[in-house]
């Protein structure tokens, strides 16, 4: 029996007619929702010819370098209270409708998503369902919701649904000035908000995107931790994990290792800080540490679309046993991961020096 949920779909666009449709489509087939509101904020491409097509309600909105201000008019045109948000380069991939519907029922849950992150594979926990009559964006850049009664408390719950970002792939030809426009705004901000983390955060994933600057990525990282990021936030965890590798990438191992053990108490249970926790330990060369976390990383009961419950805890623990000289049981290893092609080129630099047969 077909599920219809009281969602409408919004979004905010400028000039994405390389996305946009994939977003629409991807959307109608997952949700099947039948309110789509798209604000337009000054398009000049086909945009607005897109949106149109997938049958979204479009408005335009005059510009005023504030993301909330045109989240709240796209959540103020729709049909229904309850608001699903999504950017234009991004796509659904699963979701589970009777999930959904059930959890409509408490107008003041924020509903939070899983979303990877197609160029580093790196999924996040993001808030995107919420009721209109108890939330509203607030921040000019990076926006978050908010309750509208101050006092009332916010409840988060996990929503079975998956989407990917696109938006960030190097190729694409907006990458840079994204960037650059999400740092002058974050700049702005700062001069009023010196000492807030989460503004510092998002500095900080401005040069982590793309490594465009990782170690300014780590300064500000360093920053919001510093300034009393709280890890019952949901993005304090993105911060740590974001740090981490950054931290890793600029060869500041020490670092890293006791990033790891500050924050590991508050987030041991997650496999993805497990598997970074194995990254660190490897490039400090305790080993035996790296393995058991890799280990503990493989068959874990989550969403995982990029391998670190499979093939890349596979993969690395192969890369360990062959560098203590372990090579029958590395091959072992990289023949579990499947066409990972990393692990076939290991396999075939080895038997190319006859390891297979000594």
């Amino acid at each position: 029996m077909k599920i219809f949920l009281p969602v409408s779909l919004c979004l905010i666009v400028k000039n994405e007619e390389a996305f946009l449709n994939v977003a629409l489509k991807s959307a109608g087939a997952v949700l099947g929702l039948d309110d789509i509101v798209v604000v337009d904020t000054g398009s000049t491409d086909k945009t607005k010819e897109i949106a149109l097509n997938n049958s979204a309600r479009v408005y335009d909105f005059r510009w005023c370098n504030d993301f909330s201000a045109a989240r709240n008019f796209a959540a103020s045109n729709a049909q229904n209270d309850w608001v699903f948000y999504i950017d234009a380069d991004e796509e659904l991939l699963h979701a589970d409708l009777a999930d959904i519907k059930s959890f409509l029922t408490n107008t003041h849950a924020l509903g939070m998503i899983t979303l990877t992150d197609i160029t580093t594979n790196r999924q996040s926990s993001l808030a995107r369902l919420y009721n209109r009559k108890s939330y509203s964006f607030k921040g000019r850049i990076h926006e978050q919701l908010r309750a509208i009664d101050e006092c009332a408390d916010i409840v988060t719950g996990n929503i079975k649904i998956s989407m990917q970002h696109h938006g960030y792939i190097p190729e694409y030809n907006k990458v840079s000035a994204k960037l650059e426009r999400n740092e002058l705004l974050l700049l702005e901000e700062l001069k009023s908000q010196p000492e807030n983390p989460y503004l510092l955060y998002q500095m900080g994933k401005c040069y982590f995107c793309n490594e465009r600057d990782l170690s300014k990525a780590c300064e500000y990282f360093e920053k919001a931790i510093k300034a009393g990021a709280d890890v019952n936030v949901n993005y304090t965890y993105d911060l740590i994990e974001c740090y981490g590798y950054a931290l890793i990438n600029t060869e500041q191992y020490d670092k890293a290792l006791n990033l790891r053990d500050e924050f590991a108490a508050y987030y041991i249970n997650n496999v993805q800080f497990r598997f970074l926790s194995a990254h660190i330990y490897q490039n400090n060369g305790m080993f035996q540490e790296a393995v058991e976390c890799y280990e503990s990383c493989i068959g874990a009961d989550v969403f995982d679309s990029n391998g670190i419950t499979s093939f890349l805890s596979y993969y690395n623990i192969g890369v360990i046993l062959e560098c203590v000289g372990m090579i029958e049981d590395a091959i072992a290893m990289y023949a579990t991961c499947g066409d990972y092609e990393p692990a076939l080129d290991r396999l075939k630099d080895l038997e190319r020096n006859d390891f297979y047969n000594a």
